[in-house]
């Protein structure tokens, strides 16, 4: 009896570990039969969005191949900003890692002295999660989390992309450019504000814009609002930085511009601010698929100049009036987006320092008295077209490698 029972359990082990080897071989071909695309960026949701606009490409081979299962999706982001919730709650298949975050000050800081260690284990963290995840490309757009991720990336011989959305180089696409396969910009002006060293890697192609914020019509974004098909709409939101001094200088005048106009006013999370008696105003903190509607019911925005905002406008042929964050909250880097569009007569500008209510109305009843003229000028200013364009770059040098191996 005790032979038979040793014979039964030598024949359950053999099976055991017969079963495990096929598993184990399964899921090696079924890994070997994936791409696993990391992306990361944060700090704010400029960093993000465009992300969400590759697989919203709906002409593109990388967004086919997603949807046919042939693509993994990683994203790897902080612990605490906001690409957590916005990945998590749009993007219930991608798989969404943090890693430690540190920011390189130019300025003096106690925190100059600790962080750096937080940058070294980001990239330590990154390095062991690329190798986890077997990862076939990395594509970032930017903000300090990236960092760690491209550094860890280049060490392990991944393949890396980088998107620099504003004028302006940031510091994160600076110290990430060296590493990059590709370094990607949307504006042509970028190009030479990026080291010669580096320029034969730089491709001009726009910023990546989601898809469905053009799936929807005037009409029916009217119903959504329950807004006067009879009146002009004007459309203001500060975006994710800068929300509230914007939304001062906005309550100021918004009564006043009542008398004439619908207004759906995105005041940001936590900033609502009672206006009583405005029957035509519509306040809301956050818009996100209700975002299409938005675009589609505005004659006229009023926002900052961060690039996302001012490229999604310029794609969906809306006249703006931007009111570029200044140098106390920023670089800089949105009064220069906004002098560009200014100078190519897509948009009109107000500087945050000099604003007066008085001036403002002016400019923005101008501004919709010759509605027709701007929106003619937003003819020649780029398209969502750049999504379809990044997300082929991708799904090229996807191929491209991994024929290569």
């Amino acid at each position: 009896m005790k032979i038979k029972s040793i014979i039964i359990l030598g024949i359950a082990q053999i099976i055991f570990k017969h079963l495990i080897e096929m598993a184990q071989r399964m899921a090696q071909k079924e890994s070997e039969n994936h791409f696993n695309v990391v992306l990361t960026g944060g700090g704010t949701a400029g960093h993000v969005w465009p992300h969400f606009a590759l697989f919203e490409a709906s002409n593109s081979a990388l967004a086919k191949a997603f949807q046919e299962n042939k693509i993994n999706v990683h994203y790897v982001g902080s612990q605490s900003g906001m690409e957590k919730d916005l990945v998590l709650s749009n993007q219930p298949t991608w798989k969404y890692y943090s890693i430690a975050t540190g920011k390189l000050r130019r300025y003096f800081s106690l925190k100059n002295f600790t962080d750096p260690f937080l940058i070294l284990l980001g990239i330590i963290q990154a390095f062991i999660l690329l190798g986890k995840v077997k990862a076939s490309i990395v594509f970032s757009k930017g903000g300090f989390v990236s960092a760690p991720v491209v550094w860890a990336a280049w060490l392990r011989g991944i393949p890396i992309i980088i998107h620099e959305s504003d004028a302006t180089p940031a510091l994160a696409t600076k110290l990430t450019i060296p590493f990059a396969l590709k370094a990607l910009v949307a504006f042509p002006e970028t190009i030479k504000r990026i080291s010669p060293l580096f320029q034969n890697r730089v491709i001009e192609i726009g910023l990546p814009i989601r898809e469905s914020l053009f799936s929807a019509t005037k009409e029916e974004s009217q119903k959504y609002f329950s807004l006067s098909p009879e009146r002009k709409t004007i459309l203001i939101f500060g975006g994710s930085l800068g929300a509230q001094s914007l939304n001062k200088k906005m309550f100021d005048i918004i009564p006043e511009l009542h008398n004439n106009y619908n207004i759906i006013h995105i005041v940001g999370k936590g900033n609502k601010f009672e206006i009583p008696g405005l029957s035509n105003y519509r306040q809301l903190e956050f818009l996100n698929d209700g975002m299409k509607f938005a675009y589609a019911c505005a004659d006229l925005a009023i926002c900052r100049a961060g690039a996302s905002s001012i490229f999604e406008l310029a794609a969906a042929r809306v006249p703006m009036i931007l009111i570029p964050l200044g140098m106390h909250a920023s670089r800089g880097d949105q009064i220069i987006n906004a002098r560009i569009f200014m100078n190519k007569g897509w948009a009109q500008s107000i500087d945050e320092n000099t604003f007066q209510n008085n001036s403002a109305i002016q400019l923005i009843e101008s501004t919709i008295n010759s509605l027709e003229e701007r929106k003619k000028a937003l003819e020649s200013a780029p398209t969502k077209e750049s999504a379809m364009k990044t997300a082929d770059l991708i799904w090229e040098i996807l191929l491209k490698n991994e024929n290569n191996k």
